[in-house]
């Protein structure tokens, strides 16, 4: 990355040496600041070769988009895009899962198709276009992409193979083909027993198909991993009621309103957030206040995909407690407004 010798000397070399790795470790350990501090040294100094420039712009754009700072993300994408058009395809497919965490699917899958048409045997672009097509409910297509990406790369010591394994098991979920969904998630944690996402789904499987118990080791097992969850929080509550374990339920109901409610007053407009928050209202038989949350996202322009999430939340639920009137109704508001 640096010019030895004429433009920088060995100390120096070694320092950057050294800030980069730091920068490297802290985005690891999800300390993103101080990742963000790295690559914008790095752009800043007119010393870097320029052809380096691209990569640390696409570093940088993929932790403003971790950060959820999209603007900013897209920003640095564009500019490495730019800069490099010849390498422009790893950009291309990081801008598109910055499109697709803004909900702007379109722009997303053009961005893939860009990416995979000048890389064909791109795995991890293949497997993200899947990730799109799945939150548009495009499911077969979305399955055509991650059988794809697998057979690009079998090799199960691959660090995404676990990752595209589970979200094909999440696709087969939402199709309702369970045994298949339990296959994939099964080998997706085999490979990766610290994939706390891929066992709460394993554990939302075991919720559809009754199988109270299996769901709950599950749900213990993610909270493990991730404590401060609250939607994992209110699925291990589901079990809880299912297995007529009031008290416990009721704990983890209320914490799990209580971590939503925190960011909600911050970011009253996450609409995940907000629609998650009242669903816990709902669990924990707050109608009223669940009624006034569906509804006040709706009147204040809730996304049409974060309404189609909430309904498939809904379904789920229902199929834990099928006979729960208001859960039905609501869904019938939420449908009639799409």
């Amino acid at each position: 990355m640096f010019q030895a010798g004429k433009d920088v000397d060995a100390a120096e070399v070694q320092r950057w040496g050294e800030q980069l790795a730091n920068g490297l470790k802290a985005f690891d350990q999800k300390f993103y600041p101080v990742t963000l501090e790295m690559f914008t040294a790095i752009i800043q100094n007119s010393r870097i070769e320029v052809k380096w420039q691209p990569i640390a712009l696409g570093w940088r754009g993929i932790t403003y988009r971790l950060m959820k700072l999209y603007a900013q993300a897209l920003q640095d994408f564009d500019r490495a895009i730019e800069l490099n058009p010849k390498f422009d395809w790893w950009a291309i497919a990081g801008r598109g899962v910055t499109y697709r965490d803004m909900e702007r699917y379109a722009e997303a899958l053009q961005d893939f198709d860009r990416a995979i048409e000048l890389n064909p045997k791109d795995d991890w672009a293949i497997a993200s276009r899947g990730v799109t097509y799945r939150l548009m409910e495009r499911y077969a297509e979305a399955l055509q992409d991650f059988n794809r990406a697998i057979e690009l790369n079998p090799n199960e010591l691959n660090p995404k193979f676990d990752w595209a394994m589970a979200h094909r098991g999440e696709t087969y979920r939402l199709m309702k083909r369970y045994p298949e969904a339990l296959q994939d998630f099964d080998r997706a944690i085999e490979l990766n027993p610290k994939l706390d996402w891929a066992i709460a789904n394993r554990g939302i499987t075991y919720l559809q198909l009754k199988r109270y118990n299996e769901a709950l080791v599950d749900f213990n097992r993610a909270i493990d991993l991730h404590s401060d969850s609250n939607w994992y929080l209110y699925n291990r509550a589901l079990a809880y009621q299912a297995l007529n374990q009031p008290d416990k339920a009721w704990a983890d109901l209320a914490f799990a309103i209580k971590l939503a409610k925190q960011h909600y007053e911050k970011d009253a407009k996450d609409w995940r957030n907000a629609f998650n928050l009242a669903l816990y209202y709902l669990a924990a038989q707050y109608i009223q206040p669940a009624e006034r949350l569906y509804c006040y996202a709706l009147s204040k322009g809730a996304s049409s995909e974060s309404i189609r999430k909430t309904i498939q939340d809904l379904d789920d639920f229902l199929t834990v407690f099928p006979d729960h009137v208001q859960a039905t109704s609501i869904r019938q508001l939420l449908q009639s407004s799409l």
